[in-house]
């Protein structure tokens, strides 16, 4: 080799990426005689050498693959952001996006390279082009266990999944075909957490696609079963019944998919079983508030007996865990035939509604995200009820003083404020129902006078 570079000292590139002589001194020691500057080599020895070759290999799946696989010794050394790097590997992604080794290789330094507190550093347009790369990569070898397993450990990250501009719903689906696939406890954990949270995130529609699916839906309940089983709680458990929460959310075709699938009566034990645990209770009265929304399916709740467990958790010291159960209880007392369906007395349930409203200390930080007042507007006209009314107009209440911005400007694009006004200054409906109203209707006043300071004379 150093007879053949004497021999041709106008050499400006040396392929190596195939020979050990990549490591010779004369090629990685800028101080060695025979070093030279201007000859650019390739091979899989030095940082330089390697990303040499993946600026120039881009048609060579084997030298590409090669060089991320060294590549990725280096990955995991970094402390600080390496865009340039991230670049390069973006490039070869989409240069050869059907070879499963240099895709399989690109994905797991593309995790080194956006892990924990890089992501941070690194420009949000950046990371939704890795994203967009690892969803390609996703859809394009969907039954291959660990090149799967790399690109959840991507994706789970709340850098990425909150700061990220991504196709939301293409990512949750993939996600929700990878943990009906595969069933790795590790995946399944990263699965669940990052249909968690993206379920929060896509609208109505898009949820009631993902979650009417049976498969998606079978599986979720799947792993909660199997929670329950062994009676545990961990952040799978947790995870997964947030998961079930959110994609209920607002859709009557999800409800009953996760009823036709067992999950009503899976839900009802889980609150039988993990008496007094508030973070479960509160996720799975959440997902069964969702069903006590739709009509049509209320009378599934009355034939799985939740009334008594009901008006125990109603009970609970736990402000998240009584506000719930409270709400389940408002939409089921809409239902004109409830003597039908329990032998609970209705108008002892109701005082014991009103009761709890009555004793609760609204905490300081949101107890739930809503999506619409919709599901409140019915309940705050049920004037034959007071109870239901005053549940409802308290949750309103409380969403609006804890983030006036959000809430105040969902009840004025829903015309909710006519509707309160009409029930504040209507002197048979119950007062403490009117003094709830009244506390909506001026922190109404409030924000307007924040959004439109022109128009500060008037009020509601």
């Amino acid at each position: 080799m150093q007879d053949f570079l004497t021999t041709h000292k106008k050499l400006r590139f040396l392929g190596l990426m195939h020979m050990d002589d990549c490591g010779l001194a004369m090629f990685t020691v800028p101080t060695h005689p025979l070093y030279n500057p201007d000859l650019v080599v390739t091979g899989v020895v030095t940082q330089e050498q390697l990303l040499t070759g993946l600026k120039r290999y881009t048609k060579r799946p084997t030298y590409i693959q090669k060089c991320l696989y060294h590549l990725f010794k280096w990955t995991e050394k970094y402390n600080c952001p390496k865009v340039d790097i991230i670049q390069l590997i973006l490039n070869v992604m989409n240069c050869l996006p059907d070879s499963f080794p240099v895709q399989m290789a690109a994905t797991a330094c593309l995790y080194n390279l956006t892990k924990s507190d890089l992501a941070l550093n690194i420009h949000p347009s950046v990371l939704a082009k890795v994203v967009e790369a690892t969803l390609d990569a996703m859809e394009r070898f969907p039954n291959h266990n660990q090149l799967q397993k790399n690109t959840l450990l991507t994706l789970c990250s709340d850098r990425i999944l909150q700061d990220v501009k991504m196709d939301k719903f293409r990512c949750a689906k993939l996600v929700l075909d990878s943990l009906h696939f595969f069933n790795d406890i590790v995946m399944n954990r990263m699965s669940v957490a990052i249909c968690s949270i993206l379920a929060a995130k896509i609208s109505t529609s898009e949820t009631s696609q993902l979650g009417s699916n049976p498969r998606y839906m079978a599986k979720l309940l799947s792993i909660v079963f199997e929670k329950l089983s062994t009676r545990t709680v961990d952040v799978t458990m947790k995870f997964t019944l947030s998961a079930l929460w959110n994609l209920t959310d607002e859709s009557p075709t999800t409800c009953k998919v996760f009823i036709d699938e067992g999950g009503l009566a899976l839900y009802m034990n889980i609150l039988n079983t993990f008496i007094d645990d508030s973070t479960v209770e509160t996720k799975v009265l959440g997902l069964v508030n969702n069903i006590a929304e739709v009509p049509h399916l209320r009378n599934m709740l009355f034939s799985n007996d939740i009334i008594p467990t009901l008006r125990r958790l109603l009970r609970s010291e736990q402000i998240d865990v009584s506000y719930f159960a409270a709400g389940i209880i408002a939409h089921l007392a809409c239902e004109p035939s409830w003597e039908t369906f329990t032998v609970n007395s209705k108008a002892e349930v109701l005082e014991e509604l009103r009761y709890a409203v009555k004793q609760w200390v609204p905490p300081e930080g949101e107890m739930v995200a809503y999506r619409s007042f919709q599901p409140f507007i019915g309940l705050l006209k049920s004037t034959n009820t007071p109870q239901v009314q005053l549940w409802a107009a308290w949750a309103i209440l409380h969403v609006c003083t804890k983030n006036a911005k959000k809430y105040c400007a969902m009840l004025n694009k829903e015309n909710g404020v006519d509707i309160l006004q009409q029930i504040a200054t209507d002197k048979t409906v119950d007062h403490e129902v009117c003094e709830l109203c009244y506390g909506i209707l001026d922190l109404m006043n409030e924000f307007r006078k924040v959004s439109n300071p022109a128009q500060q004379t008037d009020t509601f």
